[in-house]
């Protein structure tokens, strides 16, 4: 991996996050975008917003992707004993016995599960983390599960949250490659709070049209892996998600710029497939009017659920992160239009029925 993308990894990672508490984030980004002369800004929702403009470019793209993963929040805690509401989505049967790390003031502090409870129609599950130690954590406290936040081998990049922090990092370090290079080029990176809640910090992002009209957006994610998008297979041009089908015609144009590039880099892989291991914001994208797609990494134990029932860190394949980036920016410098690549899908059919239709 290129050692930029790493910082760029190893930066975001390092941060506490969960759905409606991604400020650690955020900060990060804020950071490496005044760094690097990049225009920041949070729309109403607190969402981040970077654009990049240089020249005539054919196409306006955003790239999407979200800065928080399932974690905790504390509710009121007494002595040593800690009721935290869980955000997000994890089989039951993970939480009983799992330690959790939450982010106090004075430092992070950590304990194990000893409850958990879904009262009906509450919004979220309560859970009762017995500390190791008496602490102060005040309400509003969030936490994660106890596990590294970041480790890189040859073919593993290891991480407490994967989903979708390593999302984010791609659409920076894509960011960084296409400043870098000086190409004509439209950029938005939409980094969206809270996804794992239902996606709140996009449905206000297309309420409130910050993304215009005409924008191409591909939503960035990580996602369960599949029989035929495994850790290792390259980056996935994702057709749908459990919910729905993605706009065909652009689905269709970002898998055309990834073959070329396999064409000219022997180091670049990609599948196209549907991956159904969740929703994805792409889906709320379609919904709200945009010409929407997605773009994703397979991921090994997804929110954290280990193939053995215990909680584990999530995966991803390092060499399909650098394949991620380079279809990015080469998106955001594509001249091929969507509707050009379907004229030309069709005048190949139409040639067809000219030389073969008479056999009909």
């Amino acid at each position: 991996m290129k050692d930029s993308h790493v910082e760029i990894l190893q930066a975001l990672l390092g941060q506490p996050t969960a759905p409606f508490h991604e400020q650690a984030v955020v900060d990060q980004v804020r950071q490496w975008s005044a760094g690097r002369g990049i225009d920041f800004s949070q729309d109403r929702a607190g969402n981040v917003v970077l654009r990049h403009r240089v020249g005539q470019p054919v196409m306006r793209w955003a790239f999407e992707a979200h800065l928080d993963h399932p974690g905790f929040q504390a509710v009121s805690a007494d002595g040593s004993l800690v009721r935290a509401d869980f955000l997000g989505t994890v089989g039951e049967s993970y939480f009983p016995g799992s330690r959790v790390r939450l982010f106090a003031p004075a430092g992070p502090v950590a304990g194990r599960i000893v409850g958990y409870c879904r009262a009906d129609r509450a919004e979220w599950p309560v859970c009762e983390v017995e500390l190791d130690s008496p602490a102060q954590v005040p309400a509003g406290t969030i936490g994660m599960w106890d596990l590294p936040d970041f480790e890189l081998t040859a073919d593993r990049l290891t991480s407490r949250a994967c989903d979708d922090v390593v999302g984010c990092a791609a659409a920076l370090a894509a960011l960084e490659e296409i400043v870098a290079c000086g190409q004509d080029a439209d950029v938005t990176v939409l980094l969206a709070r809270a996804e794992e809640v239902g996606g709140m910090g996009v449905i206000a992002a297309a309420e409130d049209g910050v993304l215009p009209g005409d924008s191409l957006v591909v939503g960035i994610e990580t996602s369960k892996a599949q029989p035929r998008a495994a850790l290792g297979d390259g980056v996935v041009v994702r057709v749908g998600d459990r919910v729905r089908t993605f706009d065909a015609s652009l689905t269709a144009a970002v898998a055309a710029v990834a073959d070329e590039l396999a064409r000219r880099d022997g180091d670049f892989r990609a599948v196209r497939q549907l991956m159904p291991g969740g929703s994805c914001e792409s889906t709320i994208w379609c919904l709200w009017g945009y010409r929407a797609t997605g773009v994703c990494l397979p991921l090994g134990n997804y929110h954290n659920q280990g193939d053995d029932g215990r909680i584990r860190s999530e995966q991803v394949h390092p060499g399909d992160f650098e394949c991620l980036v380079k279809l990015l920016a080469a998106l955001a410098g594509s001249t091929v239009t969507p509707e050009q690549r379907d004229r030309q899908a069709k005048a190949r059919y139409e040639d067809l029925m000219r030389r073969r239709g008479k056999f009909l």
